[in-house]
């Protein structure tokens, strides 16, 4: 049995929502973030993943000095400025450029507070990956339930207010 679908004219309508999402999505995204460009308005690809102790932070930064990259860390704020030096090569002029370049700086809220004095970091094939410890009251904690304790304590300030 084959199946008929008919052209309806309806169906060519945007609903007024799906337009002004069009709208502002147009409006606010800069054609240069489009094509990669680290800039003031550039964002950084990047991944969080939660441990049981902390969070472990993934950027995409290639060609960039992991000497140059700063990194400050307040509570749960992370915040990161660093800078893309374009490439210089003798006797070249530059056709075309689809490789951001400038400075770049990008701020983080992660779900809990870290303990600043324990983070790492490590660059390696232009990733920048952090580790971040969870500050100790952050941390999930197991409380052991017994039985039968809690009920006399109550019972005994009941007592002594009487």
């Amino acid at each position: 049995m084959a199946i008929r679908a008919y052209w309806s004219p309806a169906s060519e309508f945007v609903s007024l929502r799906d337009a002004m999402d069009r709208l502002v999505a147009d409006s606010f995204i800069s054609p240069g973030n489009l094509l990669g460009s680290v800039g003031a308005v550039g964002t950084l690809p990047a991944n969080l993943f939660e441990t049981q102790d902390g969070y472990i932070v993934q950027l995409a930064v290639p060609g960039i000095d992991p000497d140059k990259v700063e990194i400050t860390i307040r509570g749960a704020t992370l915040q990161l400025k660093g800078e893309r030096i374009a490439p210089q090569f003798e006797q070249a002029q530059q056709i075309w450029s689809g490789i951001g370049q400038g400075t770049f700086e990008q701020t983080f809220t992660l779900p809990a507070a870290v303990d600043a004095e324990g983070a790492t970091a490590a660059y390696e094939q232009g990733l920048l990956t952090l580790r971040l410890p969870k500050v100790r009251s952050a941390r999930a904690h197991t409380v052991k339930v017994t039985s039968g304790a809690a009920q006399p304590v109550i019972e005994e300030k009941a007592r002594a207010t009487k």
